[in-house]
């Protein structure tokens, strides 16, 4: 477990906290938190990750824990203020790596399914996440929250308390108004609670098969055009591809991160590239760590098409 205090000398240093977003369900969220978690541990990085979708895919599914026992301090108690603190007690150590990263978890707690409506009835609901994280100071370096798959009361405070949002996507027929909607749905959300824009760190093309079809290689290539922006669209690039494999599956049921698990996979090279994106945002690592890696493999409209049957 980190120390419950800092230094009484040392001024307290923030997390660079990292929500990962999108309002669709089955995109790759709870994957891409764990993944990029686990490679900013190998990077030696103090990494926290919390689940705020009540459904707990990360505690149980990806990382292998227990669920919180609603009868003791818990996330949902701590959101609803029935726990005032401190935060440290709730925090749940996963896994240590030899660099001296380690990766910490809020992990779920069934209660977690009433705090929607508990929070609706509170005053400043939205800024409450930011209260249970403040208590956190200088014991990370990085924060990254699994944020339901809907715009509720819950992502308004993992918005709130972010300074930036990475948000998985999928190849589809739906994704890139999916996509379209989640900028917009944000800069609303943004602006009636009188945020500055949070930085969008990027998208993540996850949850399709290789090789891809027609129909996924033209979404594909609609994704990429997209994330170069324009005069009305900031820029939103593509920072890595998480295809299906089957090590990520295993992996979970091993209750590993997958960079512990085949850290020789290519996904596992994928997760690595991500997590250098965020220690660039969070100035823990230099550009030319990142032009030092090879180009990301892209899908030019000329190759993109889709056959009849799939129009």
């Amino acid at each position: 477990m980190p120390s419950k205090t800092a230094p009484a000398h040392a001024a307290l240093t923030l997390p660079r906290i990292t929500a990962v977003l999108n309002q669709k369900g089955g995109v790759g969220k709870t994957g891409l938190t764990a993944g990029a978690g686990g490679a900013l541990c190998e990077r030696g990085r103090r990494t926290l990750l919390i689940d705020l979708d009540p459904q707990g895919h990360l505690t149980t599914e990806a990382l292998g824990l227990n669920e919180a026992d609603p009868s003791k301090p818990n996330l949902a108690a701590a959101l609803t203020g029935e726990f005032p603190g401190p935060t440290s007690e709730l925090v749940v150590r996963h896994s240590q790596s030899a660099s001296g990263g380690c990766l910490d978890v809020l992990p779920h707690c069934v209660s977690m399914f009433l705090v929607v409506r508990k929070l609706h009835a509170a005053r400043s609901p939205e800024h409450r996440l930011t209260r249970v994280l403040q208590q956190l100071a200088d014991m990370y370096d990085h924060v990254l929250i699994d944020c339901p798959p809907s715009l509720d009361v819950l992502t308004d405070t993992a918005l709130v308390a972010a300074d930036g949002l990475l948000i998985p996507v999928q190849p589809s027929n739906t994704s890139l108004r999916a996509l379209r909607l989640l900028i917009e749905q944000v800069a609303v959300i943004e602006d009636e609670l009188e945020l500055p824009r949070r930085e969008l760190h990027g998208m993540v093309p996850g949850v399709y098969r290789r090789p891809l079809s027609g129909i996924a290689r033209y979404k594909m290539a609609e994704l990429e055009e997209y994330g170069v922006g324009d005069g009305d669209v900031p820029p939103l690039p593509i920072l890595a591809h998480l295809p299906l494999a089957a090590a990520v599956e295993e992996a979970w049921l091993s209750g590993q991160t997958l960079t512990d698990y085949q850290p020789s996979a290519p996904i596992a090279d994928a997760y690595r590239r991500i997590a250098l994106h965020l220690d660039l945002a969070a100035g823990l690592a230099g550009s030319d760590e990142l032009a030092a890696l090879p180009p990301l493999e892209t899908v030019t409209p000329e190759t993109a098409t889709m056959s009849a049957g799939e129009r």
